[in-house]
């Protein structure tokens, strides 16, 4: 039988057109329209042959990354891959990340064919993707960095960032930066980890120096010695580029600068405080002045006040600039009596070091599942 010549060129035009769908190209994009209009990636123009190869729902995370890696596209490195929830919906192949995507951030999208089985030797393909940024006007600051005393022992441990409103889920790794007064970058001062450190409102930050390095008679310190040293002055350099939740960058970089100091290996003893008692009747708050600069963040949750043998009451805590003075003042008028400065043994200085127990001494090859001990220093108020 003989077809009319117009009808053959349509029907070749169908047979072009099932094997270009079968292995030519994918479109791949970003939308919010995820239920909780949370992001989703979505990958069309698999066949249905490659969409029934695809790993299912019990696979494990290593076999869809293997297919569809989505990382963030617009920090240097090579940057791991976002956590999330893959899944088949209909003919599309999606991406539910763990966390909302950050809008005005570039994501990476590789998408692996060769995976399927079907279009075996054919390259990824790469896309780079991006929800629209939301149009705020760049405001964001950083409104403190702790510790903010001007001198540090050359065995600080930690930082934190605090910021004027909520920050994106980005690692801050990629934005803060250690130079000493040379203004020479210092190399690997930073701890890596794979999960950042955010409160829960994402307006602090918990930046680590990498104790591998600050730890004497281990090998990363006696490759590369401590990141700080005595005697210099250094700078902890915070780029505008850090962008808040709403995709924008801050308002202005921000600059630290503090001096090192020779070690502090010294345990905690609460025994050197000196505590200042308010009057009977007064809401004026109760002063602890401390030996030495201890933990912002610890000091907020690890010190409390209690009469004696009661529970800890309610109150506000505050903390002097320099972190060596811890005030507490009452929700309701003190009452006299005998009173305890409580403090959780999980206390600790600048230096990693707490009560009792020196960090260089202490070890990282056992975990104490021991509960926190609780220090008193009794007082009186009259």
């Amino acid at each position: 039988m003989r077809f009319p010549r117009h009808a053959a060129i349509f029907a070749a035009c169908l047979f072009f057109a099932a094997c270009h769908r079968a292995g030519g190209d994918i479109a791949i994009a970003v939308a919010a329209d995820a239920p909780g209009g949370r992001s989703v990636i979505r990958v069309s123009g698999l066949s249905s042959a490659e969409l029934a190869a695809a790993p299912d729902a019990s696979a494990d995370a290593d076999r869809w990354r293997a297919l569809m890696r989505v990382s963030v596209a617009d920090a240097p490195g090579d940057q791991p891959a976002l956590a999330g929830r893959y899944a088949i919906a209909g003919s599309t192949l999606e991406f539910h990340p763990m966390f909302p995507l950050d809008p005005g951030r570039k994501y990476r999208v590789v998408v692996d064919r060769a995976t399927l089985g079907a279009v075996a030797g054919s390259a990824p393909v790469t896309e780079v993707v991006a929800l629209p940024a939301v149009a705020h006007a760049t405001t964001t600051t950083v409104t403190h960095v702790y510790p903010t005393a001007d001198a540090l022992p050359e065995n600080a441990l930690r930082f934190y960032i605090e910021f004027s409103a909520p920050m994106s889920r980005s690692s801050g790794l990629d934005y803060v930066r250690l130079k000493d007064d040379q203004e020479q970058e210092v190399a690997d001062p930073f701890l890596p980890l794979d999960v950042d450190l955010w409160s829960r409102d994402y307006k602090r930050y918990t930046l680590f120096l990498d104790p591998g390095r600050v730890k004497t008679g281990i090998l990363p310190n006696e490759q590369m010695g401590r990141a700080l040293e005595a005697g210099r002055t250094y700078h902890l350099d915070i780029s505008a580029e850090w962008r808040d939740a709403n995709g924008q960058p801050l308002a202005k970089p921000h600059r630290q600068t503090f001096k090192v100091t020779a070690a502090e290996t010294r345990p905690i003893d609460p025994a050197r405080w000196t505590i200042a008692a308010p009057a009977a009747g007064s809401r004026d708050p109760v002063m602890v002045t401390l030996d030495r600069p201890l933990d912002h963040g610890l000091l907020q949750r690890a010190v409390g006040i209690s009469r004696a043998g009661e529970p800890p009451i309610a109150g506000d805590v505050s903390i002097a600039p320099g972190e060596r003075e811890w005030r507490f003042t009452p929700a309701a008028a003190w009452i006299a009596g005998d009173y305890d400065v409580m403090i959780l043994s999980l206390l600790e200085d600048a230096a990693g070091n707490r009560i009792g127990r020196s960090f260089e001494v202490d070890k990282f090859d056992r975990i104490d599942d021991k509960p926190e001990a609780i220090v008193r220093r009794p007082f009186r108020v009259k």
